[in-house]
């Protein structure tokens, strides 16, 4: 952990906006709210309009007023916002696929400039001056506590951006991947001439160059934009935690058109973060799970990770704001996923652009707004109990989804193929990212604790008594020993249709899935399905989004398609079972929330003698997590009941906070509330 507490901030100054006369009464207040960190945006085009000439007298000036006030700050960086001299001097602009200019526009949220190429080595050395320049002037500030390096670090869209810079780099990536360009096209069966000319894709009908491409563009790329401006910072200053923060986490990510692999990505910096990709209400059971999702994803990736921008509602005059009950739910939820920092986008609402009106813990004139106090309450429940909430992390589960970027990105590109010759989307089902949520919704409905762990990352398989595979259609050879081992040692394993499907080209395999000692099948047919229905337990039950029948080598059949052949097989190793379906069991449940899916998961997991929460009756509205450090553990409950409830707490409750109490012995927590309770380890 970088810090001894949980860092609770919000996100103050992103020039123009608010106005200098609304400086000081504002940070002098967020004190007031517990609130004890506030952020600045760092505009390059606000602050270096002509290239060479600084002008930081804003920052300076915020700066000063939180050394006066006693307020900790966060320092962002704002490249996206580029001078016009980027573009014009440095022949910055994007270019699409087809050579159009996709100039630097304004965004509500970029106000200027946004986006030049950094990939352009002129752009990016400009860009390195400038961050630079900022390290040097303020890493000498002791109320400085963190450095962020990029907002919402993304790729976007489909096709950003084909310049000459983007494809001499596309090249080096393939080049650095495949050492030769004979090898590529071996790989590939591709006839490229050489790594300096080779074709950009134009469409995504080929699959393999935009795979590529993507792969070079929402990982590779975005890692060495990152590492440009760490370097930068780390210059002057040695010692502060360098982060970044993505703005479309790889978990909920829908297409091709905005990517970035948190796994990879996230590897340049000290720690990583999110925005929230999901509803900001939480009134919904489906709205609650998917932010506890973000959480558990987001932990996979890195365990010191922040919630970078919880908002109080979107507003721009077209949707809700929050409650209190919403604000209260996510930050709590937080709390008790394991973020280490919590930090509001934005303590004024915007006042500009298609952005007017967004978020605001007060309102454009410095009024509150009712989830202010929530806030305010969270902030001082912080600060009674960080002695034990500081350094603590979220007990480990038994049951994990694998998450795999390449399978999710060839899903994706799956998605992409239309009729015509482009990169529109034709007939997008959202395989991968509604597969691997279904089945959190179902085991997290079945009262187990989740957690996500990387394919990139078999060595952690054996943290886990149950494996669940969304559509892992490109099967990596070297992940196969892992499951082998993983499997012969008593883990089980449920894996969606597809599974191999593809080799790590890009290519169909030729029927045959070969899994080594797990199990070989035969691929017969798979056919998209708008409904079909498999047997299972004796009754019909709808499956989405594909029925493949396969012909099995061995195994066991444990359900049925109409016509009696396999649907599900189940294959045994040494102590373990792998079970192969031929649906996928979690996008199916995302759809249809058939409790009969979720009964037969429960049997397997039952069977491969995984736990479920003690407390939890996520159904009937009561979700449970926990934290634990070497002296104590936090038992976080979540009453969306609409009725109290109290909780028989295994060991002596020492401390408790939010909305939870100790009566006669028993854990209460009132209806639409949450409290956790702390007991010694």
């Amino acid at each position: 952990m970088f810090f001894d507490e949980i860092i609770h901030g919000t996100q103050y100054y992103r020039s123009p906006t608010p106005l200098p006369e609304e400086w000081e009464g504002d940070i002098a207040k967020i004190g007031e709210y517990n609130l004890d960190t506030f952020q600045i945006r760092i505009n390059w085009r606000w602050n270096e309009r002509v290239e060479g000439v600084y002008d930081f007298s804003d920052v300076d000036r915020l700066m000063e007023l939180a050394e006066k006030y006693n307020r900790k700050v966060i320092i962002k960086f704002l490249l996206e916002c580029a001078p016009q001299y980027v573009f014009d001097k440095y022949e910055g602009t994007r270019i699409g696929p087809r050579g159009e200019q996709l100039r630097g526009g304004s965004h509500g949220a970029f106000y200027g400039g946004w986006r030049p190429c950094f990939t352009n080595p002129h752009v990016q050395a400009a860009a390195k001056r400038f961050v630079e320049k900022v390290a040097e002037r303020y890493a000498g500030r002791k109320n400085l506590i963190l450095w962020n390096a990029w907002n919402e670090i993304r790729n976007r869209p489909v096709e950003d951006c084909f310049c000459k810079y983007c494809r001499a780099g596309y090249g080096k990536y393939l080049q650095k991947k495949f050492g030769t360009v004979e090898k590529m096209n071996a790989f590939y069966g591709t006839a490229e001439d050489s790594f300096e000319t080779i074709a950009l894709p134009a469409m995504p009908h080929g699959y393999w160059d935009i795979y590529e491409f993507k792969k070079y563009k929402g990982s590779a790329e975005l890692h060495d934009w990152l590492r440009f401006v760490y370097d930068g910072i780390r210059k002057y200053d040695k010692e502060r935690p360098i982060m970044a923060h993505v703005g479309f986490t790889s978990a909920f990510q829908l297409s091709i058109s905005d990517v970035c692999d948190d796994y990879e990505v996230s590897k340049a910096v000290d720690f990583w973060g999110t925005s929230v990709p999901c509803d900001t209400e939480m009134r919904t059971h489906e709205q609650r799970l998917d932010f506890m999702m973000l959480h558990d994803f987001l932990r996979s990736v890195d365990k010191n990770y922040f919630i970078h921008e919880i908002y109080p509602g979107l507003g721009m005059f077209k949707y809700k704001y929050d409650t209190p009950f919403d604000m209260e739910f996510k930050t709590y939820a937080s709390l008790a996923g394991g973020a280490k920092g919590i930090v509001y986008w934005q303590y004024r609402a915007e006042r500009l652009g298609h952005e007017q009106d967004c978020a605001g813990l007060v309102r454009m004139d410095g009024s509150p707004r009712p989830v202010l106090q929530t806030v305010s309450d969270f902030g001082a429940d912080l600060k009674k109990n960080m002695q034990y909430l500081a350094g603590a992390e979220v007990k480990d589960a038994e049951v994990a989804i694998v998450f795999d970027f390449n399978s999710m990105l060839l899903s994706e590109i799956e998605d992409a193929c239309g009729a015509d010759f482009s990169f529109e989307f034709a007939n997008p089902q959202f395989y991968y990212r509604n597969a691997h949520a279904g089945m959190y919704r179902l085991l997290r409905n079945k009262d187990y604790a989740v957690d996500y762990v990387s394919a990139s990352r078999p060595e952690e398989f054996t943290k886990y008594k149950v494996l669940y595979f969304p559509y892992y259609t490109m099967l990596d050879p070297q992940i196969v020993s892992y499951l082998e081992a993983f499997v012969a040692g008593g883990g089980t394993v449920i894996a969606d249709e597809g599974f191999g499907m593809r080799q790590m080209n890009t290519w169909m395999q030729p029927y045959d899935i070969d899994c080594g000692q797990l199990f070989t099948s035969r691929m017969k047919e798979r056919r998209f399905v708008c409904e079909d229905f498999a047997e299972i337990d004796g009754a019909l039950v709808r499956i989405r989004p594909y029925r493949t029948h396969y012909r099995h080598k061995g195994g066991e059949t444990v359900a049925t398609w109409r016509d009696g052949s396999s649907a599900v097989q189940k294959f045994e190793l040494g102590k373990g079972k792998i079970y192969l379906f031929g649906f996928s069991i979690g996008y199916s449940y995302y759809e249809t929330n058939d409790k009969r899916l979720a009964d037969f998961a429960e049997k397997i997991i039952t069977e491969a003698g995984a736990c479920k929460n003690k407390l939890s009756e996520t159904l009937g509205g009561i979700y449970e997590k926990r934290l634990q450090s070497d002296k104590y553990e936090i038992i976080h409950l979540f009453n969306n009941s609409d009725e109290e409830k109290s909780f028989d707490v295994e060991k002596p409750i020492i401390a408790f906070g939010g909305h939870g109490e100790l009566k006669d012995g028993k854990a209460i927590v009132p209806k639409m509330s949450m409290g956790y309770f702390v007991v010694e380890k």
